[in-house]
C-alpha cells in the first residue's frame, strides 16, 4: 500500500495506470477520507477548539461528504465529456476509483497545516500556500488519472480536464451572477 501510494504521488504516470488497470472504490474512498478528513480536522479542530466536539465532527463530516460528492460528480462530468468528444473507451467505474487517490496531496500537507494554524500570524499564509499547492498538485493527479484510464495523451487529458473546470466553473459562477445582479436590482432600485 505504502509503494503504491507513493507511486501515484511522485511517479503519477506509472502509479496512475497501475491503479487504472486494477480499480477498488473501497481502497479509493479510503484514501479520500484520510487525505481530506486530516486536513480538513487539523483546521477545524484548531480554529472552533471553542466550540463542543459534536459541532467539529459535523463540519468535518460535512466536508468530507462535500468532497466525495464533488469527485463523484466530477468524474461522471469528465466521463461523459469524453465520451461526447469521441476521446477513448475509458471505463467510468475505474475513473471514479482514481479521483480518490488525487486527494492524497492534502495528507503530504496536513503538518504544514497544523503549523499555519495552530501559530496564526503570518503562518496562516502557509495554510493558504499549501491548500493551493495541493489542489495543484491534485489538478496534475487528475489530468494523470484521465491519462491512463482513457488512454488519452498528456496533452489532451491537459485540455478535456481544464475545459471540464472551464464549464463547471461556467455552471456554478454564472447562476451567482445572475442572481446577485438580481438581488442588487431588487434591493437597490
Amino acid at each position: 500500500m505504502r509503494r503504491k501510494t507513493f507511486d501515484v504521488l511522485f511517479m503519477s504516470k506509472m502509479g496512475m495506470a497501475e491503479l487504472a488497470l486494477a480499480p477498488t472504490m473501497w481502497r479509493s474512498l479510503f484514501y479520500m477520507t484520510i487525505s481530506v478528513g486530516a486536513f480538513v480536522g487539523v483546521v477545524v479542530n484548531v480554529l472552533f477548539a471553542s466550540q463542543p466536539l459534536a459541532v467539529r465532527m459535523g463540519l468535518i463530516l460535512g466536508f468530507l461528504l462535500l468532497k466525495i460528492v464533488g469527485l463523484g460528480v466530477f468524474g461522471c462530468f469528465l466521463h461523459g465529456l469524453i465520451d461526447a468528444c469521441g476521446g477513448g473507451a475509458g471505463n467510468v467505474r475505474a475513473l471514479l476509483c482514481t479521483l480518490g487517490f488525487t486527494t492524497l496531496p492534502f495528507l503530504v500537507f496536513v503538518p504544514v497545516a497544523l503549523m499555519g494554524v495552530t501559530v496564526g500570524g503570518w503562518a496562516v499564509l502557509a495554510l493558504v500556500l499549501c491548500y493551493g499547492l495541493a489542489f495543484v498538485w491534485s489538478l496534475f493527479l487528475v489530468i494523470r488519472a484521465v491519462e491512463a484510464v482513457y488512454l488519452l495523451s498528456f496533452s489532451r487529458a491537459v485540455s478535456i480536464v481544464l475545459f471540464a473546470m472551464g464549464l463547471l466553473l461556467m455552471l456554478i459562477a454564472f447562476p451567482l451572477y445572475l442572481g446577485g445582479s438580481m438581488l442588487v436590482k431588487i434591493l437597490f432600485e
